[in-house]
């Protein structure tokens, strides 16, 4: 007993690391991978950084002849580990998700965010009681939706498809948080200037700029998401 708890303990070291986890179902994947390949695909810029993790996980992995990467018969027992285990033996090896904590945090904030915005909104006139109900439920099924995705893009898909997909969660984030609050100011800012819109334009021209600032608004709000995902190398946070 005393010997599976060292091993599972030593086992815990080793694969606490998001970074070593990766490699092991990498390589279970895969079944093979060269150096280079392994770079490339974890978005690892520094080979002294490779080496460390590939020293750490030492009898778990062996390089063939050709230079491919493979599982030994301990690495597949711990890929099985990672993928098998019950939650409560993962939670004793330390593998319960990292981005967990990251994932509420955030959603914390832009749920906060997205709830005073729309508060303002309804207290300027821009929305109605059954339009504020409507936001705020629309607020909580897009915590599920996101936590749903986030699942998806941390623990199915592989790295290259997690960034095309991140490029795209960027995008629509920045059209409808960044877009929406953009038009919410400039709405704000109008609505302050009293009938400067309608005496310009007259009403069907006020509603027309109204629609044509929203849309405006909204592809500003995506160039911006994009611009700050491609800052990022579209990694989500």
């Amino acid at each position: 007993m005393s010997v599976m708890s060292s091993g599972l303990a030593s086992l815990h070291k080793i694969l606490k690391d998001e970074t070593r986890r990766k490699i092991i179902l990498l390589l279970r994947e895969k079944g093979s991978l060269s150096y280079t390949d392994l770079m490339d695909t974890l978005d690892i810029v520094s080979t002294g950084l490779l080496n460390y993790h590939l020293k750490v996980l030492g009898d778990l992995l062996s390089k063939r002849e050709d230079g491919q990467y493979v599982l030994t018969e301990k690495g597949k027992l711990a890929s099985r580990l990672l993928l098998e285990f019950p939650e409560e033996n993962r939670k004793q090896l330390g593998l319960k998700p990292k981005w967990w904590r990251k994932f509420w945090f955030a959603q914390a904030i832009i749920g906060t965010v997205l709830l005073i915005i729309s508060l303002v909104a309804y207290f300027h006139g821009y929305m109605g009681l059954n339009s504020l109900y409507q936001s705020v439920i629309s607020i909580i099924s897009g915590i599920g939706v996101a936590y749903m995705i986030t699942h998806i893009l941390r623990d199915v898909l592989s790295e290259r498809a997690r960034l095309k997909i991140n490029r795209v969660m960027y995008i629509l984030l920045g059209t409808f948080v960044i877009g929406f609050f953009l038009w919410i100011a400039l709405m704000t800012v109008l609505r302050a200037s009293g009938t400067l819109i309608s005496s310009t334009f007259g009403r069907d021209g006020s509603a027309i700029f109204g629609i044509m600032s929203f849309i405006v608004c909204y592809i500003i709000g995506a160039f911006i998401g994009n611009w700050i995902g491609k800052r990022r190398n579209y990694h989500m946070p």
